[in-house]
């Protein structure tokens, strides 16, 4: 709400105008909530779905070694249906050069490491 912070959000089930929607309507809901209705315009919600893959849940290449690089790295699990193909994004978009060597850069790790149980086999 007027910030000139760019988000860019990773969806992990839908095409980017599905997304966009989604996400812009969430965001009029809740901008409307707390008093501010139209704060949030519809270009300011960003969506890459490159990273969605065969579906939602269903495991990628990319997914399986973001999440691989992370914990070997960090020591930080990530959960392979949200914040692993998330993470996957934003390596992607990194090495495609999408941000500059100054730029901040946050991602937002929403937990969800339990989830790696389920996927065993997807990691062995």
């Amino acid at each position: 709400m007027n910030s000139d912070i760019q988000v860019l959000g990773v969806s992990v089930r839908q095409k980017e105008d599905v997304q966009a929607k989604l996400v812009h309507d969430l965001a009029e809901r809740t901008a409307a909530k707390i008093g501010v209705p139209g704060a949030v315009s519809a270009d300011a919600v960003r969506v890459d779905d490159r990273w969605v893959g065969g579906g939602y849940g269903v495991p990628t290449d990319a997914m399986v070694a973001a999440v691989r690089r992370l914990a070997d790295t960090e020591g930080i699990l990530l959960d392979p249906v949200y914040t692993g193909k998330g993470f996957a994004g934003l390596l992607g978009n990194i090495a495609e050069g999408r941000f500059e060597p100054d730029d901040n850069v946050v991602f937002l790790h929403t937990g969800g490491s339990a989830g790696l149980f389920g996927y065993r086999s997807t990691f062995e």
